[in-house]
């Protein structure tokens, strides 16, 4: 078991076996799954499309008045010029009341920042220079009328209705898709299947007609081809076939053999599965369709919008190019935003591949689904049929047919085929849907679907969709994520529930509450909350600080917005928290009680490149999101084929104050030691400066390993683990390695005390650092060395200022020399470049005066800067 006790080694959960940790991972974080995350990302985008029509529309406007209105031609320049800077039009007001005109400017201020971001940063570049000019020529713009007038009216309104109407069209879609595949898997998942299995025909017929009917329309799609945007795809054998007619058979059941109804029940079932996954993977598709489409038109509105505005500008530069001096100081702005803008086209076009690429990855998955249902028909028919080998071959038990249709797996293979993820929630333990079971007798709804997630303080659920936006008055864009605390993870219990025909359900307990009672969506779900609800409270009561004042803070307490007044009308600050019996009284049920949580971030997503991807999927981007990968990296990653603590092969994390490369595995540990002991940066996705590079270029597994496991042949017991060892032996390993220092060597005749030998070792730093000796420096460093350390025999110097006006030992042996290397390492474990000698000189001081190498000057300058 892993030290979260969350990702285990594979093994078997009610009878389904438990993917790998990576795969679960991925299947968590990918960023065009259902998930709270995706919903919000999507709000915020489409608040920002509707921003952005609404913004092209007003310029529209504005220029269409400045076309007509000679007569008043300088003032409708002013306001389009108002318009350019993204200020929204606003109605004049008598109001002279002080709070009013500042409530009014922070509005004002709120809409210039909104419509910021959903126009761009170059976009806003581009108005903005439009405006200064358009101020300039106020006084005689009454000829420009007709020029402005064609390039900002008729293509940027046409852009804004288009792009609106489609992104709408495929929001709306990705919605009814993806509910509607999550009321089949609810209805599949909070059914009693595993009694129903032995029961007869009949009972599975009406769950398999029941889940049939809430996914009907999605296989409609699929079988006419619209499901996909283009081309059009037809399953492996034809169109789908129509379901076996359920009431001939229970109209046979009396006469039908035992056997035969049995694999019919079965068969009912599989077919069933089939279709919840086919309708799962349908609306992944379309929400990745929904993500690429926003994705587009935000790109695409840099050069798009950016060339109707260039064609005005060029229109005014034509009109007064009497006005040379305008002329002049307009001409090279104009050709740097042209480039910025071709530039942003040829990018825009260069990641097409990779977006088509996972597309055509998501259209293949869900290929494979569509033929795994064709198969399911068929088969049914065929045992509807008497089909003797297809009764023989059906599975029976309904562990056996879920994993045969592999529906606990769909999600991590679909989020292997995305190309988008977010990073992982900070400090977050666990999340991920559970249904809520509702402790009210009058709810219309039992089972309730919510997002939780739990860190080490506590645990939380999301509020919905439909409440946030019903408490907000229900108009616009849902660009929040609010959570609300349920209980203390130090306090809380988990209590697994037997499994009486509705499975993965586990209560949470804790004191002075009801328990809350809910199910995971899989065994997958169901062991990682448990585990982790329990390794959490676990690690609170051993190691955790939490007060006994702050235990049960905030539950079940009235919540108040700031600014919210103490009257007795109901606002939304002043709903009373729902507690256990939300489930009962939620906005969506019809209440007005809302408890208005704490607002949590929305992630931005990232690009993942998989590891395991084959030669036809999408290129590596050039660049990473932090900058482009040095050089010397595909070289530090050929030296160093292993990984330091566990050799699996290619690892691609570097512990940078080490001089090591180690697995992801691995890297997770060291991240768990702290950045004092070990800092870990990404050689694939972290931009590397060239000292750290040539740093670990210079050190490397071969060279730092001997140096950590020089002891280990006096340490009985000690084996070094393998890449296939559970990450607990890892983990041993690793704190023993580097916390404790367990396997360094030691000389056992050594007769001094602790002091005199730390002294040794402080004293073996300075001159390793003077002589530029990069091993000396990291055997030091690893036997504790205090980078701090002061030689006072030689003006209280520390290793970096020795390092600092350190030379080659001959003008010919520049390429031996690694001064900057051991001054990148000296940095890397908490040296400061501030500290001052007996001469009150600094490190760089110190080079400059003491007549240090030119490039150890120039490396410390930048790293000062």
């Amino acid at each position: 078991m892993s030290s979260d006790g969350l990702f285990d080694d594979a093994e078997m959960v009610q009878g389904v076996e438990i993917p790998s940790a990576a795969r679960r991972l991925k299947a968590h974080t990918s960023f065009t799954a259902d998930s709270p995350y995706y919903t919000s990302f999507c709000e915020q985008e489409m608040r920002q499309v509707t921003i952005l029509s609404e913004t092209l529309k007003d310029i529209s406007s504005r220029a269409k008045t400045f076309g007509k209105c000679g007569a008043i031609m300088a003032e409708s320049t002013r306001r389009l010029s108002s318009a350019c800077r993204l200020e929204k039009q606003t109605l004049a007001s008598n109001s002279d009341d002080e709070g009013d005109l500042e409530s009014k400017s922070e509005r004002d201020l709120r809409d210039l920042q909104e419509r910021k971001q959903a126009i761009g940063q170059d976009m806003s570049n581009v108005l903005q220079l439009l405006a200064e000019v358009l101020d300039e020529i106020a006084s005689a713009q009454v000829q420009m009328c007709e020029a402005l007038q064609e390039s900002l009216v008729a293509s940027l309104e046409s852009f804004a209705d288009l792009e609106m109407k489609q992104v709408s069209s495929l929001k709306s879609e990705a919605e009814q898709i993806t509910a509607d595949a999550e009321a089949s898997f609810a209805k599949y998942l909070n059914g009693r299947h595993a009694q129903g299995l032995g029961q007869g025909m009949d009972s599975w017929n009406k769950v398999s007609e029941s889940v049939t009917s809430q996914i009907l329309p999605t296989i409609q799609q699929w079988k006419h081809g619209t499901l996909l945007v283009s081309p059009p795809l037809t399953p492996k054998g034809g169109s789908f076939k129509t379901p076996p007619p359920s009431k001939s058979r229970r109209q046979n059941d009396k006469h039908a053999d035992p056997n035969q109804v049995q694999a019919a029940t079965a068969a009912n079932l599989q077919l069933t599965l089939e279709q919840i996954r086919l309708a799962q993977a349908s609306a992944e598709l379309k929400r990745f369709q929904l993500l690429k489409k926003l994705v587009s038109i935000k790109k695409r509105r840099n050069f798009e919008l950016g060339e109707n505005a260039l064609a005005s500008l060029h229109g005014i530069r034509a009109y007064f190019n009497n006005c040379s001096d305008l002329v002049q100081g307009l001409a090279p702005r104009l050709k740097r935003i042209q480039n910025n803008q071709s530039t942003s086209r040829q990018k825009h076009n260069s990641q097409q591949a990779p977006w088509e690429a996972r597309e055509d990855g998501l259209v293949l998955g869900l290929e494979a689904v569509g033929e795994a249902v064709d198969k399911a028909f068929a088969n049914a028919d065929e045992i509807a049929q008497g089909n003797q080998d297809a009764i023989a071959a059906q599975p029976i038990l309904l562990e056996e047919i879920e994993e045969q249709t592999e529906i606990w797996n769909l999600p991590y293979m679909l989020a292997e085929c995305s190309r988008y993820q977010r990073d992982p929630s900070p400090g977050v333990l666990v999340e991920g849907w559970l249904y809520k079971k509702s402790s009210s007798r009058m709810s219309l709804q039992q089972w309730s679907r919510r997002w939780f997630m739990m860190d080490k303080d506590g645990i939380y659920y999301f509020h919905s969709t439909a409440e946030i936006k019903k408490a907000n008055g229900g108009n616009g864009y849902l660009h929040t994520l609010e959570r609300v605390k349920i209980c203390d993870t130090v306090l809380c219990m988990v209590r697994e529930l037997k499994n009486d025909g509705l499975r993965f359900r586990f209560e949470i307990v804790t004191p002075n509450q009801k328990p809350l009672q809910l199910q995971a969506c899989g065994p997958v779900e169901y062991k990682m909350w448990v585990d982790g609800i329990r390794l959490g409270a676990e690690n609170q009561l051993v190691h955790g600080d939490v007060s006994a004042d702050a235990l049960m803070q905030g539950l079940g307490k009235k919540k108040k917005k700031k600014g919210e007044s103490n009257s007795t009308g109901k606002t939304l600050g002043s709903m009373v928290e729902p507690d256990r019996s939300m489930s009962g009284r939620s906005a969506s049920n019809g209440s007005n009680d809302y408890e208005t949580g704490e607002v949590v971030p929305t992630p931005e997503f990232r690009e993942c490149d998989r590891e395991d991807d084959s030669d036809e999927a999408a290129p590596e981007p050039q660049a990473s999101a932090k900058g482009p990968r040095n050089p010397l990296v595909q070289k530090i990653l050929d030296a160093n084929p292993v990984c330091a603590d566990c050799g699996k092969p290619s690892p691609d994390w570097a512990c940078i104050n080490l001089g090591l490369l180690v697995c992801i595995e691995c890297s997770g540990v060291h991240r768990g030691l702290g950045v004092h002991l070990s800092k870990v940066r990404s050689l694939r996705m972290d931009a590397l400066t060239d000292s750290e590079a040539r740093l670990l270029l210079c050190l490397g597994n071969d060279k730092v390993n001997p140096i950590w496991e020089a002891g280990l042949e006096n340490q009985r017991g000690w084996k070094k683990p393998s890449g296939d060892d559970s990450r607990k032996a890892k983990e041993d390993w690793i704190k023993s390695k580097y916390q404790w220092k367990g396997f360094l060597e030691v000389d056992s005749s050594d007769d001094r005390d602790h002091a005199e030998r730390l002294q040794q070792i402080n004293h073996d730093l300075y001159q390793a650092a003077s002589k530029a000796d990069l091993l000396g420096v990291t055997e030091a460093l690893a036997h504790g060395a205090d980078v701090e350390w002061k030689n006072h025999q030689d003006g209280g110097k520390t290793a970096l200022h020795a390092c600092a006006v350190s030379k080659p030992a001959s003008d010919d042996d520049e390429e031996n020399w690694f001064g900057i290397e051991c001054a990148e390492l000296l940095l890397q474990n908490g040296a400061k470049m501030k500290t001052l000698d007996d001469n009150h000189q600094g490190t760089l001081d110190c080079a400059v005066i003491g007549g240090g190498e030119r490039k150890m000057i120039e490396f410390l300058s930048a790293r000062s800067q």
